[in-house]
């Protein structure tokens, strides 16, 4: 009888970590459960802070051209007249063209939050502008055309520059390239 009992009892490692809070001083003022429940909550804080999580989503980044660092660039550009009013459309072959006024006051990041456009993609073109920087130097009643594909995403800009018609377009891996 004294083998069957044996089973019944817990293994000896189990036991002592059972009564390892009557061993801590500290705790001598608290009762027994409470030193126990002390212990147990300070476990699973700590299992919950060492438990793997998914991993974490990164911001997809667009590549730079020609290895050159990024800059900041201030963007000037605002929207002229009833923002509420649909911009004139054009369809091409590659998506169909939206333009827009600028007015003093907007950058043309706001001009592309305003349309629900991705900012990221004025950044982009920022980033292969030129030295004559003609969307930095956005003026009052310059309009900016847009174009989107069947999808919704931006391919291409336009605007009236200094020297011309200046296009930029979107290449295949995402990134925009100056093409007039």
């Amino acid at each position: 009888m004294p083998g069957a009992f044996r089973a019944l009892r817990a293994p000896e490692w189990l036991i002592r970590l059972w009564h390892l809070p009557d061993r801590i001083s500290w705790m001598d003022p608290l009762p027994l459960p409470h030193r126990r429940g002390i212990i147990i909550a300070v476990l699973v804080i700590l299992l919950a802070f060492l438990w793997p999580s998914a991993a974490p989503q990164r911001a997809v980044e667009t590549p730079l051209q020609n290895g050159s660092a990024p800059r900041e660039v201030p963007l000037q550009a605002t929207i002229e007249g009833d923002l509420n009013a649909p911009a004139t459309a054009q369809r091409d072959t590659q998506g169909q063209w939206s333009s827009y006024t600028i007015s003093s006051g907007q950058t043309l990041a706001q001009l592309f939050r305003d349309n629900n456009l991705p900012v990221n993609d004025v950044f982009s073109m920022a980033q292969v502008e030129g030295a004559d920087r003609p969307l930095s130097t956005l003026r009052s009643g310059q309009q900016v055309k847009i174009r989107q594909n069947a999808q919704g995403v931006v391919n291409g800009l336009t605007l009236q520059g200094a020297s011309g018609e200046i296009l930029f377009t979107r290449q295949p891996d995402g990134s925009f390239i100056r093409a007039q």
